[in-house]
């Protein structure tokens, strides 16, 4: 999943036969076992519902450091995950916004806080 050039929308893919979405490419609906996907569009603002702090990175993000894994309820009403650009302020129930993240090797969505509460 990414972001588009500006930010403003995610890439998902739904299910052309039951219609549930997935952060992730998949081979098979996890809803009705359908195996037609189509790329769609969803708002990439949204609602931190939790997030946490990795120290020690598994091997494929090893490079990234330490960096902060968050759960997003997007407006759309789907509950994603992602790394959160984060400071001390943060809180849960804080807006967030994607943001476009052009340098990074991972395929993971990066958000940040735009409002607090």
């Amino acid at each position: 999943m990414t972001t588009t050039h500006d930010g403003s929308f995610l890439k998902m893919h739904r299910c052309q036969s039951c219609e549930a979405m997935a952060q992730h490419a998949a081979n098979v609906c996890a809803h009705c076992l359908g195996r037609i996907f189509l790329v769609v569009q969803v708002p990439s603002t949204g609602t931190l519902a939790s997030w946490t702090t990795v120290r020690k990175p598994p091997l494929r993000f090893k490079e990234a450091g330490v960096y902060h894994v968050a759960v997003i309820d997007l407006d759309d009403g789907l509950r994603i995950t992602g790394w959160l650009l984060t400071d001390d302020s943060v809180q849960l129930g804080d807006r967030v916004q994607a943001v476009p993240q052009s340098d990074m090797a991972f395929d993971v969505p990066v958000f940040k806080v735009c409002t607090h509460g």
